[in-house]
């Protein structure tokens, strides 16, 4: 199982990790880089994590609608950096930094990932 990780900062940089290398590669990312871990890009079924130094926002496609994880239901919108640019979601949806690798972990077991943690529409 392979994972991509994009780095938009200083420059673009885009390298594929396999589940064993992700962990200590995912320790790594620091958010002047503004950095996302991904699985599944271009299928029905993906995981996105935008990671920050203390927090991550885990975006999910599934079923043709998207969803972010959320520990909390505060709906305020923030901004944060999504794939390099301003983008804003719901306070909920900034969740533990370890949070995000443990979902991308999860991603063999979707029906797991779908049930055991909460999901809300991203529209």
């Amino acid at each position: 199982m392979d994972y991509q990780i994009t780095l938009m900062y200083p420059t673009h940089v885009e390298k594929t990790v396999t589940r064993a290398d992700l962990p200590a590669e995912y320790a790594q990312l620091k958010t002047a880089n503004a950095p996302n871990v991904s699985w599944g890009e271009d299928t029905d079924r993906s995981l996105i994590v935008q990671v920050a130094d203390d927090y991550c926002v885990v975006s999910m496609a599934s079923d043709d609608d998207y969803f972010y994880l959320q520990t909390s239901d505060d709906d305020e919108l923030v901004t944060i950096i999504m794939g390099g640019v301003d983008g804003q979601v719901p306070k909920g949806a900034l969740v533990d930094r370890e949070l995000g690798l443990e979902a991308l972990l999860r991603v063999d077991d979707w029906p797991a990932l779908l049930t055991e943690y909460t999901w809300v529409s991203a529209y």
